[in-house]
């Protein structure tokens, strides 16, 4: 699109008044921006049994307490791809979200979501609508449009306000604050990396079967980008939507031979121990040199675009270079985010489950 700004000229005003040294320590000092209690407890919503049919929103969503309280169901990969432990710890009555409205086929089964009884249902594209209308319930595309699929900064700021107008919920910006506050923290090592030329897969799927990976005008291209890494699988030819991610062949990632990997639905142990069938990684550079990681799990898999996305600039980072980003001081952000966000003090224990490479 002509004219289109790039993510980082729609911060630069930010950045350039962020100090250099932004420390982790530092920031754990700041006042924690939460909703007003008095508003938050005045507030009602308009709706009161809210289903979503994707999985990524919902992360979005249990931001807001009084939100959250009223979903009753929402996709099975919000849960399929999350770490539970988290999830059962921050939200303890997490288990009474149904996800069986939607079949294995990923087609939503219209009885079983009649049951729920809802009163709007949210949907990310035509891809999940899937009818929705025959609930005879408001139905809201959560999908913003244009090149916001490959920008998880406007993404994430856009179900936040769509959540706040629909709902009624008093307006906020955590989502907004939480990528400015990251892309500040990495943009004094982005800067260096990118002098160094990193070329780096985003394999979005590695499952023995197949090898998938983030073409251009992806979230993963995107994220490698805020990283100040090089996508290798930046020019492949993509058509449509869902051709964005692109299997590809063994060969193809022993021709392009990145310096590092990013393993998102997939295990890098699997990788580095040569362990799926039919795959070869010896001739690898970032097999070579140990340089294959897995996306954390928290509230989901950061590697999609989850509540702690804004955060995985930062990790991409603090595997290529512990010296810039330690991993302490990458505990400390990630802290940071859940109580800023969600208000949510993160014990030690499932913090370093969280970071735990499988």
């Amino acid at each position: 699109m002509a004219g289109k700004k790039t993510l980082y000229s729609l911060f630069l005003p930010y950045l350039l008044i962020i100090p250099f040294a932004c420390h982790a320590n530092d920031l754990l000092n700041d006042t924690v921006r939460n909703v007003d209690e008095d508003t938050a407890k005045t507030a009602s919503l308009k709706f009161h049994r809210i289903v979503i049919t994707g999985n990524c929103p919902f992360g979005v969503i249990m931001a807001s307490d009084l939100a959250y309280q009223h979903v009753v169901g929402v996709g099975p990969w919000a849960f399929l791809h999350s770490n539970m432990k988290i999830l059962r710890d921050m939200k303890p009555d997490i288990d009474r979200i149904t996800t069986d409205f939607i079949n294995k086929d990923y087609v939503v089964n219209m009885e079983s979501l009649l049951s729920l009884q809802p009163d709007i249902i949210y949907y990310y594209g035509k891809g999940q609508n899937d009818n929705l209308e025959r609930a005879r319930v408001p139905t809201i595309n959560l999908d913003a449009g244009g090149n916001t699929r490959s920008d998880p900064v406007q993404t994430q700021d856009y179900w936040e306000n769509k959540f706040s107008q629909t709902l009624g919920l008093p307006h906020s910006h955590k989502f907004a604050e939480a990528w400015k506050a990251a892309l500040a923290e990495a943009q004094p090592y982005v800067e260096k990396i990118k002098e160094q030329h990193i070329r780096a897969l985003y394999l979005e799927q590695s499952d023995g079967r197949q090898l998938r990976v983030s073409g251009a005008e992806t979230y993963g291209d995107t994220y490698l980008k805020m990283a100040g890494m090089e996508n290798v699988a930046g020019n492949l030819a993509v058509k449509g939507d869902a051709g964005r991610y692109i299997n590809v062949s063994m060969e193809q990632i022993i021709q392009w031979d990145p310096d590092i990997i990013f393993v998102v639905f997939g295990s890098a142990e699997d990788i580095l121990n040569n362990k799926n069938p039919g795959q070869d990684w010896h001739n690898v550079k970032a097999f070579k040199n140990k340089m294959i990681f897995t996306t954390p799990t928290g509230l989901h898999n950061w590697g999609g675009l989850s509540a702690e996305t804004p955060l995985l600039p930062l990790y991409m980072i603090n595997k290529f270079r512990p010296d810039y980003i330690s991993d302490a001081k990458m505990k400390a952000l990630t802290r940071l985010h859940y109580k800023k966000v969600f208000n949510y003090a993160i014990p030690d224990a499932l913090l370093d489950d969280e970071f735990r490479q499988h």
